[in-house]
């Protein structure tokens, strides 16, 4: 239309052109005529702007127009319809072709979709091209309304009616897994939500399980209406995985997701004990291996110097656990119990972890020794403290003479000579102590001058207070001459009673304590001046005898083992060290790596020790305590008790068979003699039973369902133990017989078999087998039901089947093999058939064929409907159609058909009837009334012009007046040249 539009309006330019050169050919005007040129250009101009108005107004009434013929679009057909899909069918606008030049192929459609009624809000769902729609992904029974609307180009009809179809009904959704409500050892609760049911009320839920005994198999444990079922009769501690499905009267559902719940169990076994993951100095990380059955884990430590004994210190589910705030190089002592739903199990056994020492502390303040001399001077210091926990290995010394310049010296001994120094300088002296931790921070410093001349002689130095056994306190004066420098230290000096002398004080005061002395020894004591030059001579000696003292250790004890079960210890007195021996006491470790405990206290110089155990080594040694405290141990004393005869036995077990029990205990203590038979009483007057060293044994030959009473007794080359407390047991009985098979119905794809009544009391389990052609058996039930229906099988076909039973005491014998037939299968169900060539009397009905069973020949039975609502055959024969002629006008029918198996000995079988289709047939047409009147009698009714014919005469009017416009216009302003040149 835009082209047609464009060659009118280039046609209109043409003929004003020819105009104007026409124009050019007249005699000139007046010049006011030539000046009056630019009006005729302004009014062509205006004709132009009318021209495209005109044009724009004309494409509008086009575009309104096309749109009338898109919107004149059939309404679809819907056909096929299932539960989840329809197949939709449209056909193109009716388009009048010789106003329209449009080509069907160009045209799009909308497909508009609603589900919540005829005026609901509809969605499109597909836009293209197509005129055939499969549509899928639908809900079953559910009624949908549907519109489809034309689209060319830029120009979109309106939709067309809304037609609507109900999608039929199937079967329901799958539904969630099954939540779980609560459990016991021997049974859990379910409960579920009823899925969508897609049209069709849910009749029944069937529930199925598999594990435990039916590991690998689902089993229908429950079928019913209720949304909930507490599934009896489990194993305890066992995983079961359950499924679900609904069933309406359409069918069932597929299976829901697979869902695992446990029964519940017992509690767990006695752990492992931790074991030692990180050591720090006041940090243990212990960690223990993580089992099924543990949820979490308790945590206890025993601190000794607390005193509380083992305390809770983690409860969680980690497999680690730190420790922190402890002592260094200190045991500590752990525990673990492990945790679920259904209790706490033993603690593990007691282990004992010890913490790593630190770096020792600062050494005391350095000392100078002996004489400074001019180039050198000698200094002591005492040991730290606090060693660490570990003994220093090495000290460093570190003199700085406050210039800025330091000399390092690394020592063994607790003495240093400060070598190579300088006349008249002070030097400042450190010392740090080393061990296996580290170094310890450096010691005050000490400040020594060398070039000074020595002092005079000291007096005697006196004695303060009376002397203790370890100890004494000594005071003196300054000397009588200082040696023209101040006196900056004293040394003391002590000689003891082999003339063997020792430094015991270097410093500035004018006393000190002298420590490390033997108690009830004479000792003698000097004291010396020292000043920057050095030391004086020393004073007159001073003789001090020690208080008394603590006793000296007494020699290693004396052991003997005078039975498995005594040890007779002796030991000899100590030195008493001026104080009387007041008492002995005698301690004992029992195990390696563990603190002593006290075992006797007294004066007496001997002691038995009873009831040790056989076979085990024990520590001993011994302690003196006069007045003055308890003295050291002695050296440790190792004795060996000898074998014994083994302890008795504990823990055993009994699995009993019908005829038979198998026997397990654990292996009782030897007591140092290897375990070599065991001997077993079974009562009943019968014989003992030897056998060697096993833990399990099985006992033949027992009477069914007979009690017994068990006792074990171990034997080892000293003697024979006690017997073991006595274990019942029953035996179990014989198994079960199979029950006799029989057929309670049959098909031509399934056998119903049974081998019972009533309910199973006694909770036997029936497995029955089917041959295969191979003629191998295999298992196609296994449960305690009565019945079972096996399905997949072939018509008129022969199977073999047998069947044995089992409970506690086993699996029993097989039956004799059963044969049971199908029978033959009648043919498939129809579709309904369709109705064609419906007419006032009669009418055509066509059905799909049904495929060939076998050499069997197929009719079909096609029956009409009567007004009485019964069903009379009409045909029957091999043919899927049929023409009925002989119905009524006006009327409804219904017919359905089914298929009909003739079998080679004259049976026949019926399949189910299709469903029914209804039809009505045709209504008589009305009589047309008699027209007697003449043509020339008839009043012509004027015909009314379309739309486009009034477009063209409108546009036919336009140009005459144009042209006349045009031409009076240049009548009345010949010889325009501005028209001219504009044209």
């Amino acid at each position: 239309m835009d082209e047609r539009t464009q060659k009118k309006h280039l046609d209109l330019r043409r003929k004003i052109r020819n105009r104007a050169d026409y124009n050019r050919g007249q005699p000139q005007r007046s010049r006011r005529n030539r000046e009056n040129g630019m009006d005729m250009d302004r009014a062509v101009s205006i004709t132009n702007s009318e021209t495209q108005t005109q044009v724009g107004e004309q494409n509008e009434e086009y575009g309104r127009a096309l749109q009338a013929e898109l919107s004149k679009m059939p309404t679809p057909k819907v056909s096929d319809i299932e539960p989840r899909s329809a197949f939709i069918k449209y056909y193109p606008p009716d388009f009048d072709t010789k106003e329209f030049d449009v080509n069907p192929s160009k045209f799009l459609y909308d497909l508009m979709l609603c589900e919540k009624g005829r005026d609901g809000k509809y969605t499109c769902v597909y836009q293209g091209d197509a005129s055939e729609i499969a549509l899928k992904d639908l809900k079953p029974a559910t009624e949908y309304h549907l519109k489809v609307c034309a689209v060319l180009g830029d120009y979109r009809g309106s939709p067309t009616e809304a037609i609507s179809f109900m999608t039929k009904t199937c079967e329901p959704d799958p539904p969630q897994p099954p939540k779980f409500d609560k459990k016991s050892k021997s049974s859990i609760s379910l409960k579920w939500n009823a899925p969508c049911d897609n049209g069709s009320k849910i009749n029944n839920y069937v529930l199925e399980y598999e594990g435990g005994e039916t590991e690998g198999n689902f089993i229908e444990v429950y079928r019913g209406p209720q949304k909930q079922y507490r599934v009896s009769r489990l194993v305890a501690a066992t995983k079961y995985t359950f499924r679900l499905s609904a069933v309406n009267a359409i069918g069932q559902s597929d299976y829901s997701e697979h869902v695992a719940y446990y029964t519940s169990g017992s509690c767990p076994s006695q752990p492992d004990p931790p074991v030692l993951s990180e050591r720090h100095v006041t940090e243990l990380v212990l960690a223990w291996a993580r089992r099924a059955s543990d949820d979490e884990y308790s945590l206890h430590m025993d601190d000794e110097i607390s005193g509380h004994g083992f305390i809770p210190i983690y409860n969680g589910t980690s497999t680690s656990h730190r420790i922190t705030k402890l002592y260094r190089n200190k045991d500590y002592k752990f525990k673990l119990a492990a945790v679920n739903e259904e209790g706490t199990s033993k603690w593990s056994d007691i282990v004992a972890f010890r913490t790593l020492s630190d770096k020792p502390a600062a050494p005391g303040k350095p000392q100078l020794k002996g004489r400074i001399e001019t180039h050198k001077f000698k200094i002591t210091w005492d040991p730290p403290k606090d060693d660490g926990g570990s003994p220093v290995t090495n000290y460093i010394v570190q003199v700085n003479d406050g210039k800025g310049h330091e000399r390092r010296f690394d020592r063994m001994d607790r003495e240093c000579s400060c070598d190579d120094l300088i006349p008249g300088q002070t030097y400042y002296v450190s010392v740090a102590a080393c061990n296996e931790s580290g170094t310890s921070d450096f010691s005050d410093v000490c400040t020594a001058t060398t070039q000074c001349v020595t002092p005079g002689q000291c007096s005697v130095p006196k004695l303060q207070g009376k002397p203790k056994a370890t100890s004494l306190h000594l005071r003196w004066a300054y000397p009588d001459y200082n040696g023209g420098s101040q006196v900056s230290e004293f040394a003391v000096q002590m000689i003891l009673p082999d003339n063997t002398s020792r430094e015991v004080y270097k410093g500035r005061d004018l006393d000190c304590i002298v420590a490390g002395l033997s108690p009830g020894r004479p000792y003698l004591f000097q004291v010396m001046a020292l000043n920057r030059a050095g030391g004086g001579p020393w004073s007159e000696p001073l003789e001090i005898v020690s208080g008394p003292g603590v006793p000296d250790p007494p020699k290693q004890p004396l052991c003997q083992a005078r039975s498995a079960h005594s040890v007779y210890i002796t030991w000899e007195g100590p030195v008493n060290n001026g104080a009387t021996i007041t008492e002995y006491r005698l301690e004992w470790q029992l195990k390696p790596d563990t603190d002593f405990a006290q075992l006797f206290t007294g004066s007496a110089t001997n002691f038995e020790v009873k009831g040790l155990s056989p076979a085990t080594s024990y520590s001993f040694r011994v302690q003196a305590i006069n007045s003055a405290g308890p003295g050291l141990y002695s050296p440790i004393a190792t004795c060996h008790t000898p074998p014994s005869s083994p302890s008795g036995v504990v823990s055993i077990r009994a699995q009993t068979t019908a005829t038979s029990v198998i026997l397990i205990w654990k292996e009782p203590h030897d007591n140092g003699s290897e375990i070599y038979a065991y001997n077993i009483d079974l009562g009943n007057d019968k014989p003992l039973v030897n056998v060697g060293a096993v833990t399990e044994y099985t006992v033949e030959d027992l009477t069914p369902e007979t009690a017994y009473k068990v006792r074990v007794q171990a034997v080892n080359e000293v003697g024979v133990g006690t017997f073991s407390s006595a274990v019942k047991f029953t035996t179990r009985a014989l198994p079960p017989r199979p029950p006799r098979l029989e057929c309670c119905g049959s098909s031509h794809n399934s056998l119903k078999l049974k081998w019972g009544d009533g309910r199973n009391v006694d909770l036997i389990t029936f497995t029955l087998e089917m041959d295969k052609e191979d003629g191998n058996f295999v298992e196609v039930y296994k449960g305690q039901g009565y019945n079972c229906k096996v399905n997949r099988l072939s018509e008129m076909s022969s199977y073999d089947f047998r069947i044995f039973a089992s409970n506690e005491a086993g699996s029993g014998p097989y039956s004799e093999t059963f044969t049971f037939t199908t029978i033959r299968a009648p043919p498939p169900a129809l579709k309904a058939p369709k109705i064609l060539d419906i007419s006032l009397t009669g009418c055509k009905v066509e059905w799909s064929a049904c495929k060939t069973m076998g050499e069997d020949a197929i009719v079909y039975n096609l029956q009409l409907q009567n007004k009485d609502h019964e069903y009379k055959q009409i045909y029957k024969g091999s043919d899927s159609s049929y023409s009925i002629d002989f119905l009524q006008s006006k009327s409804e029918y219904h017919v359905r058909v089914c298929a009909i198996r003739q079998c080679e000995d004259t049976e026949e079988i019926a399949g189910p009837f299709s469903p029914g289709t209804t039809f009505s047939t045709l209504s008589p047409e009305p009589v047309k009334p008699d027209l007697s009147q003449s043509e020339e009698t008839k009043v012509a009714a004027p015909k009314q012009l379309t739309d486009q014919q009034l477009a063209a005469l409108f546009v036919f009017g336009f140009f005459i007046v144009a042209v006349l416009i045009a031409f009076i216009m240049s009548q009345f302003f010949p010889g325009g040249n501005g028209l001219r040149d504009e044209v």
